[in-house]
């Protein structure tokens, strides 16, 4: 039976690990880039821990309020979990949690070689919006892919340079 908690920042070793087993070394983040995740960033992330209490994935969400978005940071399963629909699972929930709470769009980065990722993505609804070539280094290309949560919000305001006329 797996479990799914949030994240805390006693949990910083056992993310560290996982992640450093998933990702090679120039994409993965660092136990800095972790720690600062876990105890400042405003956002979330979620862990997946099997019987024995091991962390077997995470999802690590961040909220840009001026974009009106979430932004996923990194996901994470472990090999032995792979392919049992727990990355849509969590996705799903995080899906469910932005639409419940009002958000816009998901946002996420994937490398184009992610063979696996991309039609899960894919089937979950979100669409590419931009290409990244070199983002995860030289020749590793990747794409900017969104999911639309709700229609963008109107103002009921044009802007026009140096004035802003109501409609």
């Amino acid at each position: 039976m797996l479990t799914l908690r949030a994240a805390r920042p006693d949990d910083l070793g056992a993310i560290v690990k996982l992640e450093r087993y998933c990702f090679p070394p120039e994409v993965a983040f660092g136990r800095n880039r972790w720690h600062y995740l876990l105890s400042h960033a405003k956002g979330h992330t979620l862990l997946l821990h099997d019987a024995k209490g091991q962390l077997m994935g995470y999802l690590c969400l961040l909220e840009h309020k001026g974009w009106d978005r979430l932004v996923i940071q990194t996901l994470a399963i472990h090999w032995r979990m792979r392919r049992q629909g727990w990355a849509r699972r969590l996705l799903e929930q995080v899906i469910a949690k932005g639409k419940a709470q009002g958000w816009g769009a998901i946002r996420l980065e994937v490398a184009d070689g992610n063979d696996e990722a991309l039609p899960l993505y894919q089937r979950l609804g979100f669409k590419a919006q931009q290409r990244l070539p070199d983002y995860y280094g030289r020749d590793q290309h990747a794409h900017r892919l969104v999911l639309r949560l709700h229609e963008p919000k109107k103002t009921g305001a044009v802007a026009i340079p140096g004035y802003l006329r109501e409609l």
